[in-house]
């Protein structure tokens, strides 16, 4: 009869790699926040942007991270789980009893296999969703902070070629009482504004803030000329550039990551029809499956990785773990590019780092299945004693 894994080792298993799946996640998702974390702070000290509207922002943001760490994760998991049991002698024991690592593999797919579907509905629903509400949050965020900017008898320079001057500001009429500006954007020509009155005024559709001026004089001088235009106006409206992400979010137009699943249907079914290749929204199509699967397929290289005894496991298993995330996105960054391109088609461009994992993972669990690399080159004679045992052999003991 051949051993087989009880329920009480498939939960051992699963604690074990769950446990260490979440302190990845938890490590993972952390770093990303590192790199925005100066942005953010910025935004509520420098800019004086409210705390719960950088918060919103932060919760937004989160199922992207998310759908990126939850592979990385998955994979040292299986890495530091494998890795403390071999370490501790409790995998040489179970391959010894005859539960080889084709039987280890089933407790990890499973758990992987609910990774991967997680990271699906992120991919297909809140990745989307966070990306449409970072657009409106970034468009809030540019009012507030264009209103916040504003301060009466000063000279406000927080708005990349413009200086904009205020006497006085009615809060309550929320009217801007003698306005000077100077906008020097255009490097033909500088521009100096005086009106009587303004009013910070935001487009819901267009996704821009603009500097609405009422009854005043536009004066303007361009390059290598010795005269100047001037222009009387009775209303005038000047656009506010808060920053790169405040113009990328005036497109009205989704982008294929910003598009549900049925957007993004329709929208590459359109294009196709209409004889357009549709290489952005096939990239997006190809990549809510690649990304996903990627999580089973990091687990698959993780456990012969996981299975070389090893003292400092964690430290190890982290360098280890990084090292090939960094080869998976690496191999992602570039397939997309070649996609884009049109270098490769999207959908075989798509799966390249996948194949790649999968072909390394099957010649490692390759190895370590006919005991070529791991125990017996590690542990020769304790293996050859517990291997006699499991099969009902006498283990003579002596040189």
């Amino acid at each position: 009869m051949r051993p087989r894994m009880g329920k009480t080792l498939y939960r051992y298993f699963l604690a074990e790699i769950g446990s260490a799946f979440l302190a990845g996640l938890g490590i993972f998702v952390f770093i990303l926040f590192v790199v925005r974390i100066i942005d953010l702070v910025d935004m509520v000290f420098s800019r004086g942007v409210p705390a719960v509207q950088v918060l919103r922002l932060i919760a937004c943001i989160f199922p992207s991270f998310l759908e990126m760490t939850l592979p990385m994760a998955m994979l040292l998991g299986v890495v530091v789980a494998f890795g403390r049991m071999a370490a501790d002698g409790e995998l040489l024991a179970l391959l010894a009893s005859g539960i080889n690592v084709f039987h280890m593999l089933r407790p990890v797919f499973i758990f992987a296999g609910l990774v991967s579907i997680a990271a699906f509905l992120l991919a297909v629903h809140a990745r989307p969703w966070g990306k449409r509400e970072v657009k409106r949050s970034i468009y809030e965020i540019a009012k507030t902070k264009a209103t916040a900017a504003l301060r009466p008898r000063y000279f406000n320079n927080d708005f990349d070629g413009m200086v904009i001057y205020i006497d006085r500001i009615d809060n309550d009429a929320g009217l801007l009482k003698g306005v000077m500006l100077a906008d020097e954007r255009d490097s033909y020509r500088r521009t100096t504004v005086f009106a009587e009155a303004g009013r910070i005024v935001g487009n819901e559709e267009s996704r821009t803030v603009y500097l609405q001026l009422h009854r005043g004089t536009s004066i303007s001088f361009h390059a290598g000329q010795e005269s100047y235009d001037r222009t009387d106006f009775r209303s005038l409206e000047v656009n506010l550039d808060i920053d790169k992400e405040t113009s990328a979010s005036r497109r009205n137009a989704l982008e294929p990551g910003e598009m549900d699943w049925q957007q993004l249907l329709q929208a590459r079914k359109r294009k196709l029809e209409s004889g357009d290749p549709a290489i952005a929204e096939t990239i997006e199509f190809h990549r809510k499956f690649s990304v996903s699967a990627a999580s089973i397929l990091l687990a698959f290289v993780g456990l012969p990785l996981g299975l070389r005894p090893t003292r400092s496991v964690r430290t190890r298993s982290l360098g280890v773990s990084l090292a090939v995330i960094l080869v998976y996105y690496v191999l992602l960054t570039g397939s997309i590019t070649a996609a884009s391109k049109s270098l490769l088609p999207a959908g075989l461009a798509l799966w390249i780092p996948n194949a790649v994992m999968a072909v390394a993972g099957a010649w490692m669990l390759y190895r370590s299945a006919r005991e070529q690399l791991f125990y017996p080159s590690v542990f020769p004679r304790a293996w050859s004693i517990l291997r006699k045992s499991a099969l009902g052999g006498t283990a003579r003991g002596g040189r």
